[in-house]
């Protein structure tokens, strides 16, 4: 059974700029997040630990 998972719109965008990235270059890379979306790499940082805390994302510091 799927389980129903909260995300913030701001989750949602970098759950987006993560799939456009590993689709075009196989990989997301944080310093590629933050260039997409305009934000700074702490930030970039936050939303992976917290997507990986609700087993969105696979994230290795």
């Amino acid at each position: 059974m799927a389980r129903s998972v909260s995300l913030t719109a701001s989750l949602e965008d970098y759950l987006e700029a993560i799939f456009h990235l590993e689709n075009k270059d196989k990989v997301a890379r944080s310093k590629d997040i933050a260039g997409a979306l305009g934000v700074a790499r702490p930030s970039v940082t936050g939303a992976l630990r917290t997507l990986a805390g609700k087993g969105l994302v696979n994230y290795e510091p």
